[in-house]
Parts: C-alpha cells; structure tokens; sequence
C-alpha cells in the first residue's frame, strides 16, 4: 500500500510548519513556503491570502490535533483525573514544542487571538481541561477551587515557559514539572 500523501493545503501547512519552528515569524516569506511545500506561490493563495492567514491555519490545525489527541487518549484513562491531567499536559506541550514560536507571535499582536474559529477550537480545550479538573474535584481526587482558573493557569504555565525558557528546557522536563507542581497545589495530600 502506498503511503499517505497529504492533500495540496497539509502538504503547505506541513512545510509552514517547518520554517515557522526553525526561523522567526517575519523571516519565513510565502515563497519560502511554497518552495519547501514544492508547489507555486499561487496555490498558497488558492487557500490563504497572507502569510498570516498561513500561520493562523496552522495553529487552528495544530489546536485541532491536540483535541483529537485527548479524543483519542482520555477514555483510556477512566476516571482518574490524574491521568487524564498528565495526558492533557503532555499534549499541550507536545503542541507548544512542535510550534515553538506561537506563543511569542500571538503576544506581538501579529496574528489576531479574536479568529473565530481558533477562539472555538480553543474553547474545545479549556472546556475539555476545566471538565476534567471538575470531575476530579467531584471524585475527591483533587482539591481546586476554582477548575477554570487553574485550566488558565495550566495553559499560561506552558505559553510562561516557551516565551522564557530555560536553556535546558525540555518536554520530559516541563511536563514533569507541571505535573508535580499541579500536585503539591492542588493534589489531595493522598501522594497523588
């Protein structure tokens, strides 16, 4: 059997992908895009009209990936709420380290956090984590206030972290990291 190959738009998002984490924001041109995606300009602007748009599509894509990742690992995990934390960590960071400069260029104002459809796909996470924070709450696994608070939290940790990284920063590290200092905060003092 052949192996996939991606349509026309993830074939360009897929290269955009790779420039945006490896050069700056201002630095990767459409041009660029289009020759690592081995297509023309113009069937970039067949589906974007920007290089912002580009960028854009690229995180709605990338926020999308992360919650059908939690579609897909959370039932394993039952009811404990630790898991499913560890699992929504892990793939939040996963996120962040594969598209290392989105944060940096959603606080310079160059792409619009107010899109819409990312404003929906984000909610789809904050929604699934503040769930989870409140089942866990419910089931006497951890001990927390305010659910969505700490689901803001969570996200501001890891968007705090790859704005200012240590030098040494790593997804191992971060996440163990997290996940211990979730605990101590709001773990129930059982060892969990």
């Amino acid at each position: 059997m052949p192996a996939h190959t991606p349509n026309k738009p993830d074939q360009i998002l897929d290269a955009a992908a790779e420039l945006f984490a490896s050069r700056q924001f201002h630095e990767v041109r459409l041009e660029d895009i289009a020759a690592r995606a081995h297509v023309g300009k113009g069937t970039v602007y067949t589906y974007w009209k920007s290089k912002d748009e580009v960028y854009l599509a690229m995180i709605r894509r990338g926020f999308a990936a992360v919650n059908a990742r939690l579609d897909r690992d959370l039932p394993g995990c039952g009811t404990d709420c630790w898991s499913q934390i560890r699992i929504i960590l892990q793939a939040v960071i996963d996120f962040a380290f594969s598209h290392p400069g989105v944060f940096r260029i959603m606080r310079s104002g160059s792409l619009t956090p107010e899109d819409p459809d990312l404003q929906h796909t984000r909610r789809l996470l904050t929604d699934r984590i503040e769930a989870c924070l409140r089942a866990g709450v419910n089931a006497g696994q951890i001990r927390d206030t305010d659910p969505r608070l700490t689901t803001q939290y969570l996200l501001s940790f890891v968007r705090g972290a790859m704005l200012y990284p240590p030098h040494d920063l790593t997804r191992d590290s971060l996440l163990e990291h997290m996940f211990a200092l979730l605990q101590r905060g709001i773990g129930t003092g059982d060892g969990r």
